[in-house]
């Protein structure tokens, strides 16, 4: 019962909020209709066809089957008879004035921006726990290098540039920043390019209390293999406080000098700014000479290099185009610390498959244990991949729940293995510094609004990388949502204030069909004496609403590309070693 309520809560949680942000929205527009005397025959949630509903007096309320927002008919504001259907007005209906026109329009954005003023009212009392990095604009690490789309590695463009660890980041394109994540936001949304139509930023900071104005080349970066969210990047990590959390010793009767508590001041002499300066550092050494803070005392230890190995990589097996695919991944997240004598050896490899079938055939299930290759229970992946270039089939025996089972694999195809990589570090494991931030209620709402009013123009400026692939539709808004909704509510509130203002913004776009729209047309009929007007804009009205269900329906593509990269991700970006096998059937 209470694995059932962890699953359906954030279900729920996203239900309230994605429905209640339009239902919000189409209510402001009803409340200021019947307030103005208008005619609304139909209140819907939704497009298309209708799924269920009911009738309260002249208003009936649907449930509509496309989530892609919703509608309040009211004949009166608009001549909309094409979308919404023809609706015959009472003989008392009364001629809807200009104002009333205005005002109902303009009720529905009102109401978003309301709930999200609410909301951060919450957000505000309650406080949102953040890390410290989140709210520096010092840059703790640069990197020296990025991995392109293409596997290449280039110089990262603030290393080319010059920028340095503890450098303050002031503003980027001439808008001032306060935290990190605003400094990554601006880099993405970029609209500058050089003469060779590079992608510019121009980064004001300051350093030993000096400002320096950079010229900077973002380069585009994506998650995933398909490139449709390549954002710009350039390469720059928030300055973090090291402070000791916990210490993994190499064993049990080796004690390091390092206690809990102590902050981390430098490595060999280098200011430690990021937890990541220390692991380059360790990769090229076998003891680092570390100055700490001790209870407000400085000192220097000696702290012996050891490699980490993962002590639960697993196999995923997967079946497509016709061929087998096996990968052997190391875990990330579970590590134990080994000798550097004990070589590439891992004792405990899973198995997960998404062929249910398959599983059931050969009597497996995700997450037994792979023990024995070719009868060989002392195994490491290394050598598996070098017998599997020269054979082609193999034998896996499977720990299974009730007991130990052979898996073949015939008629193996192309065999890829890759060399086994350790990350170099020093057995410390970080303490996260949590700050309880609380932004006004007025901050909040100008942060959504500023963010919104950069992605519209980064979106139709032909100098950035920003397209309409790039947008979140109502899919890639409930994967969000229902991601905040496991994990933190508090952001999923933020979220949600983030999400009404946008809707506010983009609804009152002088676009026909939105709310802008119609206040663009009511403001028209009443200082212009055109006859035709009012035939062109109907005629405008029903193009425009077929454009904005291409729109929807290009971004929601996008939106299932997105959330399928996502699923793969946890295969795709390992590091440290894959085998692949394919098996041509």
């Amino acid at each position: 019962m209470k694995a059932f309520l962890i699953r359906l809560v954030p279900i729920l949680l996203v239900i309230i909020f994605f429905g209640g942000s339009i239902l919000i929205h189409e209510i402001g527009h009803y409340v200021l209709a019947k307030k103005r005397g208008l005619f609304v025959p139909t209140f819907s949630i939704g497009f298309g066809p209708k799924i269920f509903g009911f009738r309260v007096q002249e208003t009936k309320f649907v449930i509509s089957l496309l989530p892609f927002g919703g509608y309040v008919a009211i004949p009166q504001l608009a001549d909309l008879h094409e979308i919404e259907g023809k609706f015959d007005l009472p003989d008392d209906a009364k001629p809807a004035t200009c104002f009333d026109k205005v005002s109902t329009a303009f009720a529905g954005p009102l109401a978003n921006m309301l709930l999200a003023f609410g909301l951060a009212i919450v957000v505000y009392f309650v406080g949102l726990p953040v890390l410290e990095e989140e709210l520096t604009t010092t840059v703790g690490y640069v990197a020296p290098t990025l991995t392109m789309p293409d596997g290449d590695q280039i110089k990262s463009p603030a290393a080319k540039a010059g920028i340095l660890p503890n450098d303050k980041i002031l503003s980027i394109d001439g808008h001032g920043v306060k935290k990190f994540d605003e400094i990554v936001q601006l880099i993405a949304l970029g609209n500058k390019k050089d003469s060779r139509r590079e992608p510019l930023a121009t980064i004001e900071l300051e350093r030993d209390g000096v400002r320096l104005q950079m010229s900077v080349n973002p380069v585009l970066i994506s998650n995933s293999k398909q490139r449709q969210d390549a954002f710009r990047v350039i390469g720059v990590y928030p300055r973090q406080t090291l402070i000791v959390g916990d210490l993994q010793h190499l064993d049990k009767t080796q004690e390091l000098e390092l206690k809990k508590g102590d902050r981390l001041v430098s490595a060999n002499g280098v200011p430690l700014f990021h937890a990541q300066t220390l692991r380059d550092m360790a990769s090229k050494n076998e003891t680092i000479a570390m100055e700490i803070e001790r209870d407000g005392n400085f000192q220097t230890v000696s702290v012996p290099v050891v490699k980490l190995a993962v002590r639960k990589p697993f196999c995923k097996l997967t079946f497509s185009k016709r061929r087998w695919k096996l990968d052997f991944i190391p875990a990330d997240e579970d590590v134990t610390l080994l000798s550097k004598g004990l070589g590439q050896k891992f004792s405990c490899v899973q198995i997960f498959c998404s062929n249910e079938k398959f599983l059931e055939k050969n009597g497996i299930s995700n997450g037994d244990q792979l023990v024995a290759f070719e009868d060989n229970r002392e195994f490491s992946l290394e050598r598996m991949g070098d017998i599997l270039k020269h054979s082609d089939q193999t034998t896996l025996k499977i720990l299974t729940k009730s007991g130990e089972r052979e898996l073949s694999i015939k008629n193996i195809g192309n065999v890829h293995s890759y060399d086994t990589k350790f990350d170099h570090l020093c057995g410390i494991v970080f303490e996260p510094k949590l700050i309880i931030h609380k932004p006004t209620a007025a901050q909040q709402i100008t942060d959504s609004v500023g963010i919104t009013l950069k992605t519209l123009g980064s979106l139709f400026s032909k100098n950035s990388n920003i397209s309409a692939k790039h947008l979140m539709g109502p899919a890639g808004l409930i994967k969000a949502l229902h991601t905040f909704a496991k994990n933190n509510f508090l952001a999923l509130l933020c979220f949600v204030i983030l999400i009404n203002v946008n809707l506010a913004i983009l609804n009152l776009l002088p676009l026909p069909v939105l709310d802008g729209g119609i206040i663009t047309i009511a403001l028209l009929e009443k200082f212009t004496t055109w006859e035709s007007l009012h035939k062109v804009l109907t005629k405008v009205q029903t193009v425009f609403f077929a454009m904005l269900v291409v729109l929807l329906t290009y971004v929601t593509f996008f939106d299932f590309r997105r959330i399928w990269a996502e699923k793969q991700a946890i295969f795709e970006n390992q590091r440290e070693f894959r085998l692949i096998i394919h098996h041509d059937r």
